[in-house]
């Protein structure tokens, strides 16, 4: 190493890490980070690809840093390209106590649905199952089982602000209000909404599109919307 003569005869000066020096890591190894020479050896190796920054983190392509995506290439397994992943005791607990009140609250919308065992049928129909003709309990375990899963996704379905919409997509599309013929979603025949799912609920939630949006909601709940012969 190249120190200056006031570093190498500095008694306070911070620990140095030369390019060559070589460290074992294995799984349980720790680092106290009020030790400065712990702290700089860290700060040296923190960026190794060997080392995922925590258990869930992921690349620039979403693949898991410590599990791979199995199954991606038909030969071979991509496993993950890091061994070892950083563990912070206190930040693990909290994202497993953030975890379970996210789930939490997913099962408390599910259960306190306020159209009930109606409401419950439609955010299964939003999942992309159509349950109208199956018993409450089994349409709730379904929920339940998504919440287990991804909690977000159930919230969202609830709080989430196009879930009016995304429910009058549906339906409209189930009564044949809105078709879809020659790859495109269209309305009345000569109203084109999109060529996918997406892309026609974006249309409908477009304020520009709003004489539409009320056309056919007239036309899909006729007996609220109080439409004449």
């Amino acid at each position: 190493m190249i120190l200056s003569e006031k570093e190498r005869n500095d008694p306070n000066r911070p620990y140095f890490v030369k390019e060559t020096d070589i460290f074992t890591i294995v799984d349980g190894t720790t680092f106290d980070l009020e030790n400065v020479r712990e702290r700089f050896i860290w700060e040296a190796i923190k960026h190794c690809s060997l080392i995922s920054p925590d258990y869930y983190a992921k690349d620039k392509n979403g693949n898991s840093l410590i599990n791979g995506t199995p199954g991606w290439n038909s030969r071979a397994p991509r496993f993950g390209v890091a061994e070892l992943y950083v563990e912070r005791p206190g930040v693990e607990a909290n994202r497993r106590v953030s975890r379970k009140k996210l789930i939490h609250d997913a099962h408390s919308y599910i259960y306190d649905d306020e159209r009930g065992a109606e409401g419950r049928v439609l955010k299964a129909r939003l999942l992309g199952h159509k349950m109208n003709n199956m018993p409450d309990a089994d349409v709730t375990d379904y929920l339940l089982q998504v919440a287990d899963k991804d909690p977000e996704k159930i919230i969202n379905l609830y709080t989430g602000g196009d879930t009016a919409v995304r429910l009058l997509f549906i339906e409209a599309r189930d009564k044949h209000v809105i078709n879809y013929k020659n790859k495109l979603y269209t309305y009345a025949d000569n109203v084109v909404l999109g060529a996918s799912d997406e892309a026609a609920i974006l249309y409908l939630k477009d304020p520009k599109n709003a004489n539409v949006y009320k056309l056919i909601k007239q036309d899909t709940y006729p007996e609220l919307m109080g439409k004449k012969d």
